[in-house]
């Protein structure tokens, strides 16, 4: 297929052979042109999206801008849907496949609900559509008339195709919404566009008895929100309770199920009027009470939201239209991803779960028949590679003795044969050293370690002419380490030449075992005593005061060779 050196060969090169070869410019000007003539027709604004994106690959230079992908989207959509999306102006592919979609189910849920109402709704459809001359009056009741001149723009809609509504007077698909009391904004009964819930975001519950107050909602359980394709889920938690969240923009309201107020316990108030939502299945539920200033965390950022009470299925909160308009929030359906921009903090994306099927068994009998025709088997093992915490009063033996595996020492350990002594070499006079300074933060930490150590009695005040100074080291957790800088003393003391474990004989001592620690005993090196007449040679000096150890501390030259003495002596013993 491809001549000469294929490692000169340039990427242009490569796909002009492989098009010659596999794809042919025939085939390639015939999908380009099924993409030209694609329009929506019979199918649902779902399928339209796939075949768009499936379709547009073959033409890009057409939709080079998002701009013209999303013009393009919306021309090949159904009329009675164009113009609505129209009518929002996307400015992207995903606004106006969102919208599309949105608008498409609105169109389910209102036919259901028209259909058992005297007539089909496909007789009406069949009535609206065929033209009628233009009245000349048009009477109400009363006697009362007006007359209709037919416009320029309407002319040019009749142009089009659109045929004269005898109700209204003007040129439109489907059906007249005037003196129906029905919704221009979201075409729902009950409310007029000036209160609209999806205009008011949210404050419709603030306004007076008067008014009418419905709402809806286009999925309560996981079933209505396959269906649908426009819902992004995810467990997050809400008040400290995690809950099943849907991200709802078909839905006008936020809601919050009655079975998991109950669970979490949350303080509830009754509503001002009585809401009436709407169902895809065409059925009314009542809201009455509401959660105020619910907080709910998502991505690390926590945010408030007014939810009210509502006997929903599988679903613990549903966040709609009213709290997704205050958020600046967009929904991408096909990455299940929801985009914020809140007008208080930094934009942050959230990714959703897609819904999850439950995996197909099949029996021992027909694995082995699939087997035995040559279809692929693979066996997996799966392994919990997660540590269980094992806690010392897990063990029987702690659980009898607690008195020996005490949380922290009691106080001074007793006086025990091996002592540890501060040796120093002739001529010796005492050590001072100034208190090297400390921050702000850490000189808070040395108060109250300090603190901690005279109340276990570990150290004292002192008057001795001895002073190290103090500083603190970072331990792998985070805390402060309190150390003594006994160098200038230990450059002065005469070394104990106690023999101290070698690394290979502690490994060959070691072999076959499985338990390990990094030190022997609890606080081990303040389990031993210091000589009282050399305790003063330990004072340190610090901001809050000078203090020496009666107990041996970190630091100290000598002190793992008298460790390891009280050890070797223990275990010798026992």
């Amino acid at each position: 297929m491809l001549g000469g050196d294929v490692n000169q060969i340039t990427w242009q090169q490569f796909k002009e052979s492989f098009y010659a070869k596999f794809f042919s410019a025939s085939l390639r000007d015939a999908k380009r042109q099924e993409f030209l003539n694609l329009e929506q027709g019979d199918m649902t604004v779902e399928q339209y999206g796939a075949e768009f994106d499936m379709l547009s690959r073959f033409a890009p230079e057409m939709i080079a801008t998002e701009a013209a992908r999303a013009d393009k989207f919306v021309r090949g959509l159904r009329l009675d849907i164009q113009g609505l999306v129209r009518a929002f102006r996307p400015a992207t592919h995903v606004d106006a496949l969102r919208l599309a979609v949105d608008l498409s189910l609105q169109e389910r849920a209102n036919s259901s609900k028209t259909a058992g109402r005297g007539s089909t709704s496909g007789q009406k459809r069949k009535a609206e559509q065929q033209p009628v001359p233009v009245p000349q009056r048009n009477f109400r009741s009363g006697g009362e008339f007006r007359r209709f001149q037919q416009k320029p723009f309407e002319a040019g809609e009749a142009a089009r195709g659109k045929p004269l509504c005898t109700t209204c007077g003007k040129h439109h698909l489907g059906r007249c919404l005037f003196r129906t009391r029905t919704c221009f904004k979201c075409r729902q009964e009950g409310h007029t566009a000036d209160r609209c819930p999806l205009r008011l975001t949210g404050n419709a519950q603030n306004q007076g008895a008067g008014a009418s107050h419905q709402g809806r909602v286009f999925a309560t359980n996981k079933t209505e929100a396959e269906k649908a394709g426009t819902v992004v889920t995810g467990t997050l938690p809400v008040l400290g309770h995690y809950a099943l969240v849907l991200f709802d923009s078909g839905s006008s309201h936020s809601f919050i199920s009655s079975a998991f107020v109950l669970h979490a316990r949350l303080e509830v108030e009754p509503l001002h009027h009585v809401l009436s939502v709407s169902t895809p299945s065409g059925e009314c539920m009542l809201s009455k009470e509401r959660v105020k200033a619910c907080q709910i965390e998502i991505a690390g950022h926590v945010i408030e939201v007014t939810l009210l009470v509502l006997d929903m299925l599988d679903f613990d909160v549903i966040l709609g239209m009213d709290w997704l308009a205050a958020n600046h929030a967009s929904i991408d359906c096909s990455r299940k991803e929801v985009t914020f921009n809140p007008p208080s903090m930094a934009s942050f994306k959230f990714k959703g779960g897609g819904s999850k099927s439950l995996p197909q068994v099949i029996s021992a009998i027909r694995a082995s028949k699939l087997l035995s025709q040559g279809t692929w088997g693979i066996l997996a093992s799966v392994v919990d590679t997660r540590e269980v915490d094992v806690s010392l009063s897990s063990e029987p033996v702690v659980r009898d003795y607690p008195d020996v595996f005490p949380e922290e020492l009691p106080g001074l350990p007793p006086h025990r044969e091996v002592e540890f002594a501060i040796e120093l070499e002739a001529g010796t006079v005492p050590i001072s050293r100034a208190p090297y300074r400390m921050a702000p933060a850490e000189l808070k930490e040395l108060k109250v370690q300090l603190q901690e150590l005279l109340d276990k009695g570990f150290i004292r005040p002192s008057v001795s002419p001895w002073g190290a100074p103090v500083l603190f080291v970072k331990k792998k957790d985070g805390s402060m380490r309190l150390c003594i800088d006994y160098r200038e003393l230990n450059k002065v003391t005469v070394k104990n030449r106690y023999l101290l474990p070698r690394i290979d004989d502690l490994f060959n001592q070691l072999q076959g075992a499985t338990v390990f620690f990094k030190i022997d005993l609890r606080s081990g090196y303040h389990q031993l005593r210091i000589k009282d007449g050399d305790v003063p040679k330990t004072a340190f000096r610090s901001r809050y005061g000078h203090y020496e150890f009666i107990v041996m501390s970190f630091g100290l030259t000598n002190a793992p060779a008298v460790f390891m003495d009280l050890m070797n002596r223990v275990f010798r013993s026992s």
